[in-house]
């Protein structure tokens, strides 16, 4: 769904009532021949005017390909210093340059430069680090990755808790090559606006056939106990330092546990089949295959087609689809393909990617961010002081870590009217149709909420629970929210306890 597409003329931009956004200041846009719009065309005219000349008087014929090439280099160059910047810490450069091109997203150099820069800057929002030297240098709104950023605690939790529009992007990455079959599927990139649309329903689709029927037979099943035991003797075996063989294979160690455990438990998978884990894992394993499959540009050969299409078949024959019931309308007569293909892609960019960096996280597997000295925090020794007991002291854990390291640093929302942001003390207009960034990371680290320790590890914060965005809530609100928040919460929880005991046992 295109960002103009999803935005009607009639609707109110929910976050104009909170605090991040406010009308914009004119009915129009600033002009774009006053911008580096103007600039680039007037290299374009310069150009076209060379080639005639050398090709009415100077007949050197060398000049004219210069000539012609010249917006093309102008474009390289512009789009260069835009993504340089930030790299050498110069972000408002950065953000400053690329406005002009946020307001006047249909113009010719927006449309030739906005994709590769959202690309670039998209994969280093990942970078949690990296975001917290954008608001140190910038402050709680800026424009990077070809977004209006907007950090501030209370607007990313007004955007969580109201209705959204969406594109097709993962935070600021851009996706590609997502399931379909004869309409939208994929959850992050539909609407929620409004009854009659189909989000809802899907998401009720897919918890009913993930977490119902059988799901808490499997949890407790023999099958479940022995990815739990052989979680245990990988621990044993392998070496489990930060970056270490328990941590980084893929059938075996962390990542092979859930994708044998979350298969099994949510689709009935059996993943004690060395041929279905074959399957699983050659679109599972690392960090290359889930740009392969999904990330633009990267996805747009597909050669992970056939990769994906053995999941799918896997999922679609899995025994929780079974007894699919087609034409059910409280689901939007969802079929049992499109659930198939939507849950694929779910398994790879959510349930095990995601649910994997947290607890890679929550048991030392990862170094925090180096930022603020939260990079210093011993995560393995704390984990050793814990009560693995404490069920809530578990769970504090698990989110006091996430909090500073979250395995998804932010979510977006489609502008529905024009609006304005203070950028740097500048108040800057945007149209209708912007993405805007919520960078959920920044505001779980927002000192006007969480105080002067913000950056200071602590499970015994206080309104943790209540505050705490690590899967797009606001405690127990939302609505977005991961349908598959507790699976992922209670299992990490498990590991801790498991884990736990392994090394207390060792020690």
């Amino acid at each position: 769904m295109s960002a103009a597409g999803c935005c009607g003329a009639t609707e109110t931009e929910p976050l104009m009532a909170s605090n991040g956004l406010m009308p914009p200041t004119s009915t129009e846009m600033p002009s774009a021949i006053c911008s580096v719009h103007g600039v680039f065309w007037l290299t374009v005219l310069a150009g076209i005017a060379m080639a005639i000349v050398d090709g009415t008087v100077l007949q050197t014929w060398w000049i004219i390909p210069v000539a012609l090439l010249a917006p093309l280099l102008f474009v390289f160059s512009f789009t260069l210093v835009i993504c340089v910047a930030p790299m050498c810490g110069c972000f408002a450069m950065s953000s400053r340059l690329q406005t002009s091109l946020v307001q006047h997203p249909k113009h010719l150099l927006s449309r030739l430069t906005l994709p590769w820069i959202t690309v670039i800057q998209g994969l280093h929002m990942c970078d949690n680090a990296y975001c917290q030297r954008i608001r140190a240098s910038m402050g709680k709104n800026y424009v990077l990755a070809g977004m209006v950023g907007v950090s501030d605690y209370e607007t990313v939790a007004f955007t969580l808790k109201s209705a959204q529009h969406r594109t097709d992007y993962l935070g600021a990455q851009p996706l590609t090559n997502l399931p379909k079959v004869d309409r939208e599927i994929f959850l992050l990139s539909m609407a929620n606006t409004a009854k009659e649309l189909n989000h809802d329903k899907f998401v009720a689709c897919f918890y009913h056939y993930m977490f119902r029927e059988g799901f808490e037979e499997r949890l407790k099943s023999e099958k479940a106990k022995k990815c739990w035991a052989q979680l245990a003797e990988d621990y044993k075996t392998m070496p489990h330092g930060e970056g270490e063989q328990f941590y980084t294979e893929d059938a075996t160690g962390l990542r092979g546990f859930f994708i044998r455990y979350f298969f099994y438990v949510m689709l009935g998978t059996d993943t004690e089949d060395p041929e279905i884990m074959k399957d699983l894992v050659a679109m599972m394993r690392g960090d290359t295959p889930i740009a392969m499959c999904y990330l633009w540009p990267f996805a747009v050969p597909n050669l992970m087609g056939s990769t994906i299409k053995k999941v799918d078949d896997r999922i679609f024959n899995s025994s929780s689809l079974a007894k699919f019931v087609e034409g059910e309308e409280k689901f939007a007569n969802m079929t049992k393909l499109e659930l198939t293909r939507l849950t694929t892609c779910i398994m790879r960019l959510a349930a095990i990617t995601g649910t994997l960096q947290l607890a890679k996280s929550v048991t030392g597997g990862l170094t925090m961010p180096p930022f603020e000295d939260m990079d210093k925090t011993n995560v393995a020794a704390e984990w050793d002081k814990l009560d693995l007991a404490d069920e809530q002291a578990l769970q504090n854990f698990c989110l006091e870590v996430a909090r500073l390291h979250p395995p998804v640093s932010s979510v977006h929302h489609i502008a529905t009217e024009a609006f304005s942001a203070t950028i740097q003390g500048r108040v800057v207009d945007f149209p209708a149709g912007t993405k805007i960034l919520v960078p959920t990371n920044l505001a779980m680290t927002d000192v006007d909420t969480w105080g002067v320790d913000a950056f200071k590890f602590n499970p015994s914060r206080p309104a943790l629970q209540e505050k705490n965005m690590v899967f797009a809530n606001v405690g127990k609100q939302g609505t977005r929210v991961c349908p598959g928040q507790y699976l992922a919460m209670d299992t990490c929880v498990e590991i801790l306890r498991v884990l736990g005991k392994v090394r207390r046992e060792g020690k």
